[in-house]
């Protein structure tokens, strides 16, 4: 009995510490790891362009959470538990590609998906055509519009174009637009008398580019304009050609100021007086503002910078101008310098003419006094032959011979008014007859308070043209046409000076 017992006991025993483990076993395995997270950053590309892709899908394999990128192509995934995923980019018209990232806890992962243009069952776009102008027009206007179009069999394709400008043998090209959906372009400020050549390149960002053939035209001859002047625009002087309705073409475009304007008489060369440089000197161009050359080493100058004149010689070949007291005369190519004639002690030459009957010069000089001032008359070897104006009181201006040589048009302020700035109230044009000493005011229907100046005559001697302002020496000028006996005054160019009609 006792045994028994014992025996069974000790089998509880075993028993209980049987259980013991394996509760103790149990409590073990349900300990608990907290799990890890991490982010990815990234970034949506197109492939072989840093170009950013809108609103493509972002996923996950294993999936976690599906994202847009922005427009700037960047996109972000947060709370996404460490491991390593297959991470999927996908919109349309792009292949859908797939990359592989890591996410680390607490950490940021950084990846940059490029996607590639999906081009499979997608149409180019068609050549460019229907253009203008069509190849090989001419005498085409300086400024025009150039046209063309293109399609695509895919409706949802956008078309955009590029179009290229290449000068007249083709050596060089500028890129007049890229990426623009329209299928126009305005071009300004072409050449006169030049050829071009263009070519339209269109693309639907999913095939190659189509390259159109290039086209050619020719724009038209530089228009046979008659009239030059100076106008003052944005603080400084440049030199506009016009025809008598105002259609004016600017010809000078330098950082300096370029005024009194003088055309060679086969009206092929316009010189010109031009501050670019360091100092004031005379300048060369042809009719239409090409090729320009500076004649002059020695500076044109005398006592007012606006004032300073000089003229061309009857063949054409050579230009009389002023330095202070001398007037020299200079070959058209810049050589030749001569010292023609010096002024009288304590005189500066300011306005010059140079008439072919008779070879005849006419010059203006002036004293310390802007008010003190002569005209003279010398042959062509510079010997003085006559002084047909001598000082009165009042600014003159002038002189500029007739066709003829016979007269002479300059200006006298009737009013006698002197300053010391040089302000005249009362400026009139007046003629003298070289011969007979008759003078005849021109001026007669001016407006009161205005100032008429820079009388020259037309090429066939029948008209004057003249710049008319108030006498305030603020107000606009302008340019003025009226017959040679004073009447019919007209109106031509507004903010307009220094004319030269030839």
């Amino acid at each position: 009995m006792r045994k028994e017992m014992i025996f069974k006991f000790g089998k509880w025993t075993k028993g209980a510490i049987l259980l013991l483990l394996v509760s103790l076993m149990a409590c073990q395995e349900d300990t608990i790891i907290p799990e890890q997270f991490g982010s990815v950053f990234g970034e949506v590309l197109m492939k072989d362009e840093n170009v950013a892709i809108e609103m493509a899908t972002i996923s996950t394999n294993p999936p976690t959470s599906s994202v847009f990128s922005d427009a700037d192509g960047r996109f972000v995934l947060e709370n996404i538990p460490e491991g390593t995923y297959s991470l999927r980019a996908e919109q349309s018209g792009f292949l859908t590609q797939v990359s592989t990232v890591t996410v680390f806890a607490n950490q940021d992962a950084s990846v940059i998906v490029r996607m590639a243009k999906d081009s499979l069952e997608n149409y180019p776009p068609t050549i460019p055509m229907n253009i203008f102008p069509t190849d090989g027009m001419e005498n085409l206007g300086v400024d025009l519009t150039l046209e063309w179009s293109a399609s695509d069999q895919d409706e949802e394709d956008v078309l955009s174009y590029e179009v290229l400008l290449f000068n007249s043998d083709m050596t060089q090209s500028i890129s007049l637009i890229s990426n623009s959906i329209d299928s126009t372009f305005e071009l300004t400020d072409l050449d006169f008398g030049t050829n071009y050549f263009w070519q339209v390149i269109v693309t639907d960002d999913r095939n190659d580019p189509v390259y159109s053939e290039v086209w050619g035209f020719k724009t038209e001859e530089f228009p046979d304009h008659r009239f030059v002047f100076a106008r003052s625009e944005n603080g400084k002087y440049d030199i506009f050609s016009s025809d008598i309705d105002g259609n004016a073409i600017q010809l000078t475009d330098n950082t300096g100021s370029n005024w009194r304007p003088r055309m060679n008489p086969n009206r092929t060369k316009i010189a010109y007086i031009s501050n670019a440089g360091i100092d004031p000197q005379i300048y060369v161009m042809d009719r239409d503002g090409n090729n320009v050359t500076m004649v002059t080493s020695i500076a044109i100058s005398g006592a007012n910078q606006f004032e300073l004149d000089f003229c061309w010689s009857p063949d054409g070949t050579r230009i009389l101008y002023m330095e202070n007291a001398k007037l020299f005369t200079i070959n058209a190519d810049g050589t030749g310098l001569t010292n023609f004639v010096q002024a009288p002690f304590g005189f500066t030459f300011a306005e010059c003419d140079w008439t072919p009957q008779g070879n005849k010069i006419a010059a203006r000089t002036v004293g310390i006094d802007v008010y003190d001032s002569n005209m003279f008359t010398f042959d062509e070897q510079g010997n003085y032959t006559l002084q047909f104006f001598s000082d009165i009181p009042g600014g003159t201006g002038g002189p500029m011979f007739s066709i003829d040589g016979d007269e002479a048009l300059y200006t006298h302020d009737i009013s006698g008014f002197e300053a010391p700035d040089g302000r005249q109230l009362d400026a009139h044009i007046f003629t003298k007859n070289l011969n007979t000493n008759q003078i005849i005011d021109l001026s007669f229907e001016k407006p009161a308070g205005t100032n008429d100046f820079d009388p020259r005559y037309s090429p066939d001697g029948s008209k004057i043209i003249f710049m008319n302002t108030n006498n305030d020496g603020i107000s606009p000028k302008s340019i003025w046409m009226m017959s040679v006996d004073g009447t019919d005054r007209e109106l031509l160019f507004e903010n307009a000076e220094m004319p030269e009609w030839r």
